[in-house]
Formats: structure tokens, sequence, C-alpha cells
């Protein structure tokens, strides 16, 4: 009961806060611009603890999942990496390609319009696979409630039974998770399609505690197609 409470008062700040906060932000020195229905990385806890956690190198092809306004894209890309990024959310897309274009990186960094990996090549791998899912219980009306909603987790079980046949060998995902949906559940299903966890990183807000896993595949599951 508390959970649900605690959701809905999330949900009711997120929607005030696209509403009324700026559309062109600012963090560490880079400006993201987005609109009503495209999250807004400065207000969001998880966007700037995602992106601070990022590990890669000018050797790693990434895929940033649910890109939204492209903050994870552009700070892989700022690394060196190769990056596509992926948002259901056409909207999303457009503004992920103004920012990618903003910070210079249009070269590195390409957005494309999908749902979860079906607009990517199954030939194309990974070695790092970023993933911000949507936690809070609900129906999806709009694009931007995809970027909330995932009623029974059933977009991160769809995940994680398809993200096997785009990562490298060695590869990993990386993928922020919060309390207030469960965070154990979210694991419990990537361990159920073969992949082994662990914390990169925790963290407490107010609201609730985010949690940066790093998920693998479990060896057999490389071999077994």
């Amino acid at each position: 009961m508390f959970t649900r409470l605690k959701q809905s008062l999330v949900i009711w700040l997120i929607k005030k806060i696209q509403k009324y906060g700026p559309h062109k932000v600012c963090i560490s020195g880079k400006t993201y611009e987005i609109s009503e229905n495209v999250f807004n990385p400065r207000h969001y806890f998880t966007s700037r603890f995602m992106a601070k956690h990022i590990m890669v190198t000018s050797k790693d092809t990434v895929l940033d999942m649910g890109t939204g306004s492209g903050i994870q894209a552009i700070t892989s890309g700022h690394a060196g990496s190769k990056v596509i990024a992926v948002d259901i959310n056409p909207e999303a897309v457009m503004f992920a390609q103004k920012n990618v274009k903003a910070n210079g990186l249009e070269y590195t960094v390409s957005v494309l319009e999908g749902d979860l990996f079906t607009s990517l090549d199954p030939q194309h791998k990974f070695s790092v696979i970023l993933f911000s899912p949507p936690y809070l219980e609900g129906k999806p009306e709009t694009y931007f409630d995809m970027a909330l909603y995932d009623s029974d987790k059933e977009l991160v079980s769809r995940f994680f039974r398809d993200a096997k046949e785009y990562l490298c060998p060695g590869g990993y995902v990386q993928m922020i998770y919060s309390s207030l949906a469960g965070t154990e559940q979210a694991v419990s299903i990537a361990e159920q399609s073969g992949w082994d966890h662990s914390i990169m990183a925790r963290a407490r807000t107010f609201t609730e505690e985010f949690i940066i896993y790093r998920l693998t595949l479990r060896q057999s599951n490389h071999h077994d197609h």
C-alpha cells in the first residue's frame, strides 16, 4: 500500500516537472534540449547517477536502450565509444538527435526509433548495453508514459530475453532500477533468462533506493543457440 502511494507521488512529481520544468538544461557542462514528453535528465536522479557510472572506452560499442534526451549515449560518445541509441518515442528520438549534434557527436552516435531491439540488425553486437527501463506500475497511454510504466515487468522480461542476441561475448548490460518497483524481482527475471548480476553502485534518494546492476550472460548461454 505504502509503495503504491509513493509511486503515485513520484508520478505526480514527474508530470509536474515535465510540464513546468525548463526545456533546456545543463548537466556537467553539456546542454540538453527536451520537451514535455521527453524525460528531463536534469531533474531526475537516475539520469545523472547512471551517466556517472558509465565506464566505457573507445574500444566499446555501446547500445543505449531507451535513450530519452540522449544523456547516456552522449556520455558514452564523449568517452570515444561508437554508440547506437534507441527510443520508442519519436519525440525523444528527435531531441536526442538534436542533443547529439549539439555535442558534436553525430559521427559517433546514431539514434533510432524502435521498440526495444526491433529496429536493430541482428548482426549488430555490442560490448555494453545501457538500460534505464521504466519501472512504475500502470498502463502507458502516451509515449511519455512508456518511459514511466512497465506493467508486470513485461518490458524487462522482453529485454532480457532478446538482449542475449545483441551482446558480444564478454559484454555486459548496465541497468538502473528502483526499490519502488522491486529490484529483486527485476533481477530474478534476468536470472531466469540466464543472466548473472553484480551491483555496480547504489544510492538513496528521498523516495527510493536506486541500484545500478552489471549483468552478464551465464557461460552456457553463449553456446546454446
